[in-house]
């Protein structure tokens, strides 16, 4: 590393471990978790970094589904900010792997146009990026249809490719999955150029993006095993550049008779605790949640090194983005029908 790239990850590093000091502590987490009602959760998050957000949507008497609002406004303020603060070599990667919250906008985007919804409906899970703001999809969805929405978001896009593709399989299928795995596929196969260039100095960092790949991946697995489809019917909705390509993807699906036979086949992540919560509850909910889970302590093991590199802001990325996470889970939980000791047993903040 240059003298001046090493002063410049200084002043970063700096910067992130000033942030990452605000995120929530184990402890109080889990008093968030255990609380018994929202009203009880929200007292706990306003004597956190949350509270100015909280305050904007209605302080105590905030709407459970405000909620969501202002913890897409925290999440996004922060993405937004790791790009002003990395090290200029590493601005075009960085924001390349935070173009997954532009490409989360376009998929709700998607969703809600098919679904004949509004902006409105879908505003408090918008993620404000520079990009693809609230703004932006908002005029966006204005459009009559689908594919008028995404001709206009493609518009001098870096992700113009990705969206006409996604077009192009709505067209075809008048099904939004086929619209949205397009767009996936279209933005990690663009990630293969970021995994290699970050591979050998910061092996773990591109590791933790293939480890984001699997879940996908193993989701897509997981639900399609519920549902008694054939492998052939699912793999054009798979995703490369995952530590589990496509052969072994099909051999773990087509060689396991049941879910949670498949389950406990699956070396990415340990499922087996999950497994024991979906054959309590039936939720599917929990494996996406123990998989989250393996992100946030892989995201762990990089901050806590007090070593001036790409990986703690890698590492940041997905502690931020992995605590929202957590508080979102755990303000729903019994909507999703998980108790706080099924929420407990899956996701262990360790900030």
């Amino acid at each position: 590393m240059a003298g001046a790239d090493a002063s410049m990850y200084s002043y970063s590093s700096a910067r992130i471990k000033a942030m990452e000091s605000m995120l929530i502590d184990g402890p109080t987490m889990q008093h968030i978790i255990n609380a018994q009602d929202i009203p009880s959760a929200l007292s706990i998050l306003f004597q956190t970094g949350f509270k100015d957000y909280l305050s904007k949507y209605g302080g105590m008497q905030i709407k459970a589904k405000l909620i969501d609002f202002a913890l897409s406004k925290n999440l996004a303020e922060h993405v937004n900010k790791l790009v002003s603060i990395v090290p200029t070599t590493q601005r075009k990667s960085i924001r390349a792997i935070i173009g997954k919250w532009d490409i989360y906008n376009i998929r709700i985007a998607i969703e809600a146009k098919d679904r004949g919804q509004s902006y409105e409906q879908i505003a408090m899970y918008v993620v404000d990026t520079t990009m693809y703001n609230e703004t932006v999809i908002r005029e966006a969805m204005r459009e009559s249809t689908v594919e008028a929405m995404l001709s206009r978001l493609a518009i001098n896009s870096p992700y113009s490719q990705m969206i006409k593709d996604a077009s192009s399989a709505y067209s075809k299928s008048r099904n939004a999955l086929d619209a949205i795995s397009a767009l996936d596929i279209g933005y990690y196969d663009s990630m293969g150029r970021v995994l290699h260039e970050i591979s050998y100095e910061h092996y773990h960092s591109a590791l933790m993006i293939k480890h984001e790949i699997d879940l996908k991946n193993v989701i897509t697995l997981i639900r399609s095993k519920r549902m008694g489809l054939r492998f052939a019917q699912i793999e054009n909705y798979l995703i490369n550049n995952g530590t589990l390509d496509k052969r072994a993807l099909e051999q773990l699906y087509s060689q396991s008779s049941s879910l949670e036979e498949m389950v406990q086949q699956v070396k990415a992540f340990d499922l087996k605790e999950a497994l024991g919560v979906y054959n309590e509850t039936g939720q599917l909910l929990s494996f996406e949640i123990a998989m989250h889970n393996h992100l946030l302590t892989h995201g762990i093991r990089l901050l806590k090194p007090a070593i001036l590199s790409f990986g703690t802001i890698m590492a940041y990325i997905y502690l931020k983005e992995l605590e929202v996470y957590t508080i979102r889970i755990s303000i729903n939980s019994k909507i999703y029908g998980l108790s706080a000791q099924e929420v407990s047993r899956l996701i262990t903040w360790q900030r």
